[in-house]
Protein backbone atom coordinates (compact mmCIF):
# COMPACT_ATOMS: atom_id res chain seq x y z
CA UNK A 1 0.00 0.00 0.00
CA UNK A 2 0.90 3.51 -0.56
CA UNK A 3 1.99 5.68 1.98
CA UNK A 4 2.04 9.29 2.74
CA UNK A 5 2.45 12.42 5.54
CA UNK A 6 -0.20 14.97 5.72
CA UNK A 7 0.70 17.71 8.20
CA UNK A 8 -1.57 20.51 9.61
CA UNK A 9 0.26 22.83 11.54
CA UNK A 10 -2.59 23.18 14.41
CA UNK A 11 -0.61 22.62 17.34
CA UNK A 12 2.83 24.49 15.80
CA UNK A 13 3.55 28.33 16.72
CA UNK A 14 5.71 30.62 15.27
CA UNK A 15 7.43 32.80 17.83
CA UNK A 16 9.56 35.71 16.02
CA UNK A 17 12.73 36.80 18.03
CA UNK A 18 13.11 40.34 16.66
CA UNK A 19 9.22 40.97 16.81
CA UNK A 20 8.49 42.41 13.10
CA UNK A 21 11.63 44.15 12.38
CA UNK A 22 13.94 42.82 9.29
CA UNK A 23 17.19 44.33 8.33
CA UNK A 24 17.17 42.79 4.77
CA UNK A 25 13.55 43.35 3.72
CA UNK A 26 13.97 40.82 1.39
CA UNK A 27 11.73 41.22 -2.14
CA UNK A 28 9.60 38.39 -1.86
CA UNK A 29 8.82 38.88 1.97
CA UNK A 30 9.50 42.57 2.92
CA UNK A 31 8.93 41.25 6.53
CA UNK A 32 5.38 40.57 5.93
CA UNK A 33 5.50 37.00 7.31
CA UNK A 34 6.90 38.20 10.64
CA UNK A 35 3.17 40.07 11.04
CA UNK A 36 1.36 36.64 11.82
CA UNK A 37 4.44 35.40 14.10
CA UNK A 38 3.62 35.70 17.86
CA UNK A 39 6.64 38.09 19.70
CA UNK A 40 9.19 36.27 21.29
CA UNK A 41 8.44 38.53 24.38
CA UNK A 42 4.64 37.42 24.59
CA UNK A 43 5.43 33.77 24.97
CA UNK A 44 3.20 33.82 27.86
CA UNK A 45 0.20 33.82 25.24
CA UNK A 46 1.30 30.62 23.60
CA UNK A 47 -1.93 28.83 23.39
CA UNK A 48 -3.07 25.71 25.37
CA UNK A 49 -2.26 22.30 23.48
CA UNK A 50 0.89 23.82 21.68
CA UNK A 51 3.27 20.82 20.97
CA UNK A 52 6.06 22.45 19.22
CA UNK A 53 7.46 26.19 18.42
CA UNK A 54 8.38 27.69 14.96
CA UNK A 55 11.72 30.10 16.37
CA UNK A 56 12.65 32.22 13.27
CA UNK A 57 12.09 36.13 12.77
CA UNK A 58 13.56 39.13 10.98
CA UNK A 59 17.41 38.75 9.80
CA UNK A 60 20.35 41.25 10.10
CA UNK A 61 21.97 42.45 7.21
CA UNK A 62 24.42 39.49 7.07
CA UNK A 63 21.45 37.04 6.76
CA UNK A 64 21.47 35.68 10.34
CA UNK A 65 18.35 35.56 12.44
CA UNK A 66 19.56 36.32 15.66
CA UNK A 67 17.93 33.74 17.96
CA UNK A 68 21.06 33.49 19.75
CA UNK A 69 20.13 37.03 21.41
CA UNK A 70 16.98 35.84 22.53
CA UNK A 71 18.01 32.03 23.90
CA UNK A 72 17.24 32.81 27.63
CA UNK A 73 13.29 33.06 26.59
CA UNK A 74 13.86 30.35 24.17
CA UNK A 75 15.23 27.60 26.91
CA UNK A 76 12.31 28.57 29.11
CA UNK A 77 10.27 27.22 26.08
CA UNK A 78 11.99 24.38 25.74
CA UNK A 79 12.03 24.02 29.73
CA UNK A 80 7.94 23.65 29.68
CA UNK A 81 8.54 20.97 27.18
CA UNK A 82 8.05 22.63 23.78
CA UNK A 83 9.63 20.68 20.86
CA UNK A 84 11.75 23.42 18.77
CA UNK A 85 12.42 24.17 15.27
CA UNK A 86 14.84 26.65 14.36
CA UNK A 87 14.87 28.71 11.14
CA UNK A 88 18.00 30.11 11.21
CA UNK A 89 19.94 31.92 8.53
CA UNK A 90 23.38 31.87 7.76
CA UNK A 91 25.56 31.01 11.42
CA UNK A 92 28.98 30.69 12.01
CA UNK A 93 30.37 27.17 13.91
CA UNK A 94 30.22 28.60 17.42
CA UNK A 95 26.33 29.72 16.85
CA UNK A 96 25.94 26.12 15.03
CA UNK A 97 26.60 24.69 18.24
CA UNK A 98 24.87 26.56 20.72
CA UNK A 99 21.81 26.31 18.54
CA UNK A 100 21.94 22.48 18.51
CA UNK A 101 22.03 21.87 22.03
CA UNK A 102 18.77 22.45 22.23
CA UNK A 103 17.08 22.24 18.39
CA UNK A 104 14.53 19.68 18.16
CA UNK A 105 14.97 20.58 13.79
CA UNK A 106 16.57 23.19 12.65
CA UNK A 107 15.07 24.50 8.88
CA UNK A 108 17.64 25.80 7.03
CA UNK A 109 16.70 28.14 3.51
CA UNK A 110 19.14 26.83 0.88
CA UNK A 111 19.89 28.66 -2.20
CA UNK A 112 21.76 27.71 -5.45
CA UNK A 113 22.98 30.69 -6.97
CA UNK A 114 24.84 33.92 -6.37
CA UNK A 115 22.28 36.42 -8.03
CA UNK A 116 19.59 35.11 -7.02
CA UNK A 117 20.87 35.79 -3.05
CA UNK A 118 21.88 39.03 -4.04
CA UNK A 119 18.65 40.06 -5.88
CA UNK A 120 16.10 38.27 -4.08
CA UNK A 121 17.62 38.77 -0.50
CA UNK A 122 19.69 41.90 -0.94
CA UNK A 123 22.37 40.16 0.55
CA UNK A 124 26.32 40.15 -0.15
CA UNK A 125 26.72 36.54 0.14
CA UNK A 126 27.46 33.40 -1.87
CA UNK A 127 26.59 30.00 -2.14
CA UNK A 128 29.84 29.27 -0.43
CA UNK A 129 28.46 31.02 2.46
CA UNK A 130 25.36 29.01 2.46
CA UNK A 131 27.20 25.46 2.29
CA UNK A 132 29.25 26.83 4.71
CA UNK A 133 26.61 27.25 7.42
CA UNK A 134 25.00 23.79 6.43
CA UNK A 135 27.84 22.00 7.01
CA UNK A 136 28.91 23.76 10.54
CA UNK A 137 24.80 22.92 11.44
CA UNK A 138 25.34 18.96 9.96
CA UNK A 139 28.35 18.90 12.02
CA UNK A 140 26.39 19.18 15.57
CA UNK A 141 23.38 17.20 14.79
CA UNK A 142 21.85 15.26 12.03
CA UNK A 143 18.33 16.87 12.33
CA UNK A 144 19.23 19.53 9.66
CA UNK A 145 16.62 20.01 7.48
CA UNK A 146 17.20 22.24 4.30
CA UNK A 147 14.58 24.64 2.46
CA UNK A 148 14.63 24.54 -1.20
CA UNK A 149 12.30 27.75 -2.48
CA UNK A 150 10.98 26.89 -6.36
CA UNK A 151 10.40 30.16 -7.81
CA UNK A 152 12.25 32.38 -5.19
CA UNK A 153 13.45 34.86 -7.96
CA UNK A 154 10.16 36.07 -8.88
CA UNK A 155 8.58 32.99 -10.17
CA UNK A 156 11.63 32.45 -12.30
CA UNK A 157 13.74 29.13 -11.99
CA UNK A 158 17.09 30.28 -11.38
CA UNK A 159 18.79 28.29 -8.44
CA UNK A 160 16.64 25.19 -7.88
CA UNK A 161 18.48 22.42 -9.73
CA UNK A 162 21.91 23.81 -8.55
CA UNK A 163 20.70 23.73 -5.17
CA UNK A 164 19.57 19.86 -5.71
CA UNK A 165 22.98 19.07 -7.36
CA UNK A 166 24.63 20.58 -3.95
CA UNK A 167 22.46 19.11 -1.59
CA UNK A 168 22.59 16.15 -2.83
CA UNK A 169 25.59 15.31 -1.88
CA UNK A 170 25.26 15.00 1.37
CA UNK A 171 23.06 12.39 3.46
CA UNK A 172 19.85 14.29 4.20
CA UNK A 173 17.15 12.55 6.42
CA UNK A 174 14.30 15.14 4.24
CA UNK A 175 14.21 18.03 2.02
CA UNK A 176 11.67 20.40 2.37
CA UNK A 177 10.47 22.18 -0.59
CA UNK A 178 8.54 25.24 -0.69
CA UNK A 179 6.99 27.71 -3.86
CA UNK A 180 7.04 31.47 -4.41
CA UNK A 181 4.16 33.56 -3.30
CA UNK A 182 3.35 36.30 -5.00
CA UNK A 183 2.88 38.41 -1.66
CA UNK A 184 1.33 41.98 -1.05
CA UNK A 185 3.27 44.69 -0.75
CA UNK A 186 6.79 43.39 -1.77
CA UNK A 187 8.88 44.25 -4.39
CA UNK A 188 7.98 40.38 -6.09
CA UNK A 189 4.05 41.50 -5.58
CA UNK A 190 3.06 41.67 -9.25
CA UNK A 191 5.49 38.40 -9.94
CA UNK A 192 3.69 35.27 -11.56
CA UNK A 193 2.93 32.24 -9.32
CA UNK A 194 5.74 30.01 -10.65
CA UNK A 195 4.66 27.44 -14.06
CA UNK A 196 3.30 24.42 -13.04
CA UNK A 197 5.66 22.76 -15.63
CA UNK A 198 8.29 24.68 -14.20
CA UNK A 199 7.43 23.20 -10.49
CA UNK A 200 7.14 19.93 -11.71
CA UNK A 201 10.58 19.85 -13.19
CA UNK A 202 12.21 20.55 -9.75
CA UNK A 203 10.34 18.20 -8.31
CA UNK A 204 10.70 15.22 -10.58
CA UNK A 205 14.47 16.09 -10.79
CA UNK A 206 14.88 16.34 -6.86
CA UNK A 207 13.24 12.49 -6.15
CA UNK A 208 15.88 11.75 -8.96
CA UNK A 209 18.93 13.17 -7.05
CA UNK A 210 17.60 12.43 -3.31
CA UNK A 211 16.74 8.79 -1.99
CA UNK A 212 15.73 10.68 1.21
CA UNK A 213 12.04 11.90 2.30
CA UNK A 214 10.52 15.17 0.35
CA UNK A 215 8.28 17.46 1.77
CA UNK A 216 6.15 19.91 0.16
CA UNK A 217 5.96 22.60 3.26
CA UNK A 218 3.46 24.77 4.39
CA UNK A 219 4.28 27.79 2.41
CA UNK A 220 2.98 27.62 -1.80
CA UNK A 221 0.52 29.53 -3.20
CA UNK A 222 -3.25 29.06 -2.55
CA UNK A 223 -6.44 28.26 -4.51
CA UNK A 224 -6.31 26.20 -8.11
CA UNK A 225 -2.38 26.53 -7.95
CA UNK A 226 -2.23 24.84 -4.49
CA UNK A 227 -4.25 21.93 -5.50
CA UNK A 228 -2.20 21.63 -8.65
CA UNK A 229 1.24 21.63 -6.73
CA UNK A 230 0.24 19.20 -4.23
CA UNK A 231 -0.42 17.03 -7.52
CA UNK A 232 2.89 17.48 -8.67
CA UNK A 233 4.75 16.57 -5.41
CA UNK A 234 2.33 13.29 -5.14
CA UNK A 235 3.13 12.51 -8.53
CA UNK A 236 6.66 12.39 -7.81
CA UNK A 237 6.92 10.54 -5.14
CA UNK A 238 6.85 13.23 -2.17
CA UNK A 239 6.28 11.78 1.48
CA UNK A 240 4.57 14.41 3.10
CA UNK A 241 2.21 17.43 1.93
CA UNK A 242 1.75 20.25 4.44
CA UNK A 243 -2.01 21.57 4.71
CA UNK A 244 -3.58 20.25 1.60
CA UNK A 245 -6.75 21.00 0.76
CA UNK A 246 -10.19 18.69 1.01
CA UNK A 247 -9.91 17.78 -2.75
CA UNK A 248 -6.46 16.69 -2.15
CA UNK A 249 -6.77 14.52 0.58
CA UNK A 250 -9.90 12.81 -1.01
CA UNK A 251 -7.82 12.05 -4.48
CA UNK A 252 -5.49 10.27 -1.98
CA UNK A 253 -8.05 8.25 -0.21
CA UNK A 254 -9.46 7.27 -3.37
CA UNK A 255 -5.88 6.63 -4.51
CA UNK A 256 -5.65 3.69 -1.34
CA UNK A 257 -2.83 5.71 0.09
CA UNK A 258 -2.34 5.00 3.84
CA UNK A 259 -2.67 8.27 5.59
CA UNK A 260 -0.45 9.25 8.63
CA UNK A 261 -1.33 12.66 9.85
CA UNK A 262 0.50 15.29 11.71
CA UNK A 263 -0.21 18.64 13.57
CA UNK A 264 2.98 20.09 13.89
CA UNK A 265 5.56 21.40 11.68
CA UNK A 266 6.36 18.98 8.58
CA UNK A 267 10.31 18.27 9.84
CA UNK A 268 8.87 17.51 13.28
Amino acid sequence: MKKIKIANLRRTVPVSVTGTACSLLCKHCNAHYLKHMMNVNNVNDIPDGTKSILVSGGSTKDGKVPVLNRMNEIRKLKEKGYKLNFHVGLVDEEEAMEISKIADAISFDFVGDNETIKYVYNLNKRVEDYIRTFEALKKYTDSVYPHITVGLNCGKITHEFKAIDILSRYVQKKVVFIVFIPTEGTAFERCPVPNLKDVEDVFAYARKKFSCDLNLGCMYPTGSHRDEIAMAAIKNGFNLITQPSKRIVEYLEKEGYQIEYSDECCVL
